[in-house]
């Protein structure tokens, strides 16, 4: 993921690297503290603060939804022994998420990759 500040990139790390993991991190991430002219701190947020998904961040995510259901020896098994009906349920789902992560704008924060089930 790609961390901006006013417009100019001020971070570049991965996802699977990044404490950065939800909603909520990135609402901490941005969390500016601020001494007024008293000397007192305050808490504010930084509204200039912006992040870009990369398309290895988005494969790296989707690839362990994906994994999260159908570990590769399940794949492997569903392959080689599952019956029709399985195998078409596990097609089915990897498709749905293979399409969600060449979408033109995958979030993964939107509870879109979420509504995708088996």
């Amino acid at each position: 993921m790609k961390i901006y500040y006013g417009g100019v990139l001020a971070a570049q790390e991965s996802y699977e690297r990044s404490t950065i993991k939800t909603q909520a991190d990135w609402n901490d991430y941005i969390q500016v503290h601020e001494q007024d002219d008293q000397g007192n701190w305050t808490i504010t947020t930084d509204t200039t603060a912006s992040f870009e998904w990369e398309l290895a961040d988005i494969n790296y995510i989707a690839g362990k939804k994906i994994t999260s259901v159908y570990p590769e020896y399940k794949q492997l098994n569903i392959i080689r022994n599952g019956t029709d009906a399985q195998q078409a349920t596990m097609q089915t789902y990897i498709d749905a998420v293979r399409s969600w992560a060449n979408s033109a704008d995958p979030d993964p924060w939107d509870g879109s990759l979420d509504a995708i089930t088996p």
